[in-house]
């Protein structure tokens, strides 16, 4: 009998048994979740996340925090944005990809980052 990628082979099933353990409960759902991303809706409700999240806004070229600012915190359209900075559609996913990008690296090393590193020193 050919074995398929997709088939687990005993030692294989045999490896994964306690990490499904570990991260699921019986019925199949996430045991805890994942640790740095427990509850993200409180993490945008803490002041600190929202005066680190203004600096790495700010670090963004002026341009590109107009663009995203406008598009993600004021919520005008994209037609409107386009329309504001004078920016072609092609230009302005761009800009939007660029800046998500740039955001996401800054918080991952500020904030969240951040939070995983104290955990780890509480631990140790």
């Amino acid at each position: 009998m050919k074995s398929s990628p997709l088939m687990l082979t005993k030692s294989t099933a045999t490896l994964m048994k306690p990490m499904r353990t570990t991260f699921f409960i019986s019925d199949g759902h996430w045991n805890n979740g994942p640790s740095s991303w427990n509850d993200p809706e409180a993490a945008l409700k803490q002041q600190e996340f929202w005066t680190i999240y203004e600096t790495c806004q700010n670090n963004l070229p002026p341009k590109m925090a107009k663009v995203f600012m406008l598009r993600e915190l004021v919520g005008l359209e994209t037609e409107e944005v386009c329309q504001e900075t004078g920016l072609s559609d092609a230009n302005y996913w761009v800009t939007m990809h660029r800046a998500r990008l740039r955001l996401r690296e800054c918080l991952e090393l500020r904030w969240f980052n951040q939070t995983k590193t104290n955990k780890e020193r509480r631990y140790a």
